[in-house]
C-alpha cells in the first residue's frame, strides 16, 4: 500500500491548520463566555442547566486536547509511519464528533476565519486526493482511506461553518465537491488504515 499521500504538502499544511487552530480552541471557550448572560443563553438553547453546560465545556477541553495529541502524531508520522492512516482517521472522526456536539461554543470572528481557513485546506486535499483515486483504486490503499475519512469531516465542517456564518451556502458549492456521502464507516475506515501495518501477519497465518 502507497504512503505517498502523507508525503505531500497539502497533508502537512492541514495538519499545521488543524493543530494551530485546535491550540486555540483548547483556551478560548472560557474566554469566550466569561460573561454569565452568554452561557445562560447557551444552556438555555440547549435546554440544560448552567452546571451540564459547563460540564461539556470541560469534556470538549478535554477532546480538544486528544486531538491535538493525534494531530502531532500525524506529522510526526508524515512521512509514511504505518499508522500515520489510523491517527489520521481517529483525528478526523473525533474532529466531526466536536463540531456536531459543539459548534454553537465558536462565534467569534476570530474563530470563525481560522475555521474559514481549515475547511480551504481541508477542501484542497480532499480534491488533491481524489484525483489519485479511481473505481479502481483498493480499498486498503491509504488514498481511498483518506478520501473516504474526509467526506465525513468535510461535510461535519461545512454543517457548522454555516451554523456559525464561517461562510455562505454560495460559497459552499464554489467548493465544487461533488457528492461527497461517504460509502465507509468509521469502524472501516480504522480497519483499513490499519491493514498495511498487519499484512506481515495476515501472510505468515495464510502459509501456516
Amino acid at each position: 500500500m502507497t504512503q505517498s499521500f502523507m508525503l505531500t504538502q497539502e497533508t502537512i499544511s492541514t495538519f499545521q491548520a488543524q493543530i494551530a487552530l485546535f491550540e486555540q480552541c483548547l483556551h478560548f471557550p472560557n474566554a469566550q463566555h466569561e460573561a454569565s448572560a452568554e452561557l445562560v443563553e447557551i444552556a438555555n438553547t440547549r435546554q440544560i442547566s448552567l452546571d451540564e453546560l459547563k460540564q461539556e465545556m470541560v469534556q470538549l477541553a478535554q477532546k480538544l486536547g486528544k486531538l491535538v495529541k493525534l494531530l502531532e502524531k500525524i506529522k510526526e508520522g508524515a512521512n509514511g509511519g504505518e499508522l500515520a492512516g489510523l491517527y489520521f482517521v481517529k483525528s478526523n472522526f473525533l474532529l466531526k464528533e466536536i463540531l456536531e456536539a459543539c459548534w454553537d461554543l465558536y462565534l467569534e470572528e476570530n474563530v470563525k476565519k481560522a475555521f474559514e481557513e481549515l475547511t480551504s485546506v481541508s477542501v484542497a486535499l480532499y480534491k488533491n486526493v481524489k484525483s489519485a483515486v479511481s473505481p479502481e483504486t483498493p480499498k486498503k490503499d491509504i488514498n481511498y482511506v483518506v478520501l473516504e475519512t474526509l467526506k465525513h469531516s468535510l461535510k461535519s465542517m461545512i454543517e457548522a461553518g454555516l451554523k456559525v456564518n464561517a461562510f455562505s451556502q454560495e460559497e459552499v458549492s464554489a467548493f465544487d465537491l461533488g457528492d461527497i456521502t461517504p460509502q465507509e464507516s468509521e469502524t472501516v475506515l480504522i480497519f483499513l488504515s490499519t491493514m498495511k501495518k498487519w499484512e506481515p501477519v495476515y501472510k505468515r497465518l495464510a502459509a501456516s
